[in-house]
């Protein structure tokens, strides 16, 4: 078993203060856990991911876009998902006005679609790798493509008219593939819903590929069995969740087929309009 363990954040937002909870937190978890946690903050997300793949990171926090490319390349494997206002994951719709034509993926033949930008999970990529799992032509689907910056941006195009279809995040029971959503980036808005993508993880608390079983398992079991209250009150003030969750293979199993057809986010995150020819 390892007896000392290394635990990675980006410090993204006011430093000073984030690295002080980083340190109450890992205090919390080697109390918990019954191991020597040490606590490394760093300045930038790649530099995250590059500790991570030396194996200088044992335990890392992940937002979900580089959740996914980080378990897409086996660095890492996910221990437990945060909750967060009783959810701990969330799922990525494409969709159209109440009264378009387009009203399920074989009507996507040459559409204009409006995109948030192109590091957007929800609103970009995770819809595309959906699509590509059920062997859609993206180019065929697509014909004119906007990039319109927020998710806001995005409804109003399509209820606008101004793009045919949209990208934006929803909210989903436990069986995203059913049922209608229970909160969307459309509101309260009527729109057709063409296909749902997820469920995805909000962010992740993953562990080194190579770290040993055992250690893992007292991790997860420190974190989701949610019996030492310092812990759950540390991880509330540094990661904001109010319990985390065990990821199932069923949701391991929907995840990579994602992960499989991911596509590498390039380019600028904003582009006006990009019209395919």
């Amino acid at each position: 078993m390892t007896e000392k363990i290394a635990v990675g954040i980006a410090l993204t937002t006011d430093p000073d203060k984030s690295r002080g909870l980083l340190d109450e937190f890992c205090r919390c978890l080697s109390d918990a856990a019954g191991i020597e946690v040490t606590a490394h903050g760093m300045w930038h997300y790649h530099h995250l991911l590059e500790e991570l793949q030396e194996q200088q990171l044992d335990l890392v926090w992940l937002p979900p876009l580089l959740a996914l490319r980080a378990t897409a390349k086996r660095y890492c494997t996910p221990l437990a998902l945060p909750v967060r206002h009783g959810v701990s994951t969330y799922s990525t719709a494409l969709f159209s006005g109440p009264d378009s034509p387009i009203r399920n993926v074989a009507d996507l033949k040459g559409a204009s679609v409006g995109w948030v930008d192109r590091q957007s999970a929800s609103g970009y990529l995770i819809i595309r790798a959906s699509l590509r799992s059920k062997n859609v032509d993206i180019d065929e689907a697509f014909c004119d493509e906007k990039f319109l910056g927020t998710h806001d941006a995005v409804v109003d195009a399509v209820l606008s008219g101004e793009v045919d279809v949209g990208a934006t995040f929803v909210y989903c029971d436990q069986d995203a593939s059913s049922g209608a959503p229970k909160a969307a980036g459309w509101g309260d808005a009527a729109v057709q819903t063409i296909c749902i993508a997820g469920p995805i993880p909000s962010d992740i608390i993953a562990a080194n590929a190579r770290m040993n079983d055992e250690t893992k398992q007292l991790i997860r079991a420190a974190l989701v069995e949610a019996k030492h209250p310092e812990l759950a009150r540390a991880a509330c003030e540094l990661l904001g969740a109010s319990a985390f969750v065990a990821p199932g293979k069923a949701h391991l199993d929907e995840l990579q087929k994602l992960l499989d057809n991911l596509e590498e986010a390039s380019g600028p995150a904003h582009a006006v309009s990009r019209r395919l020819t």
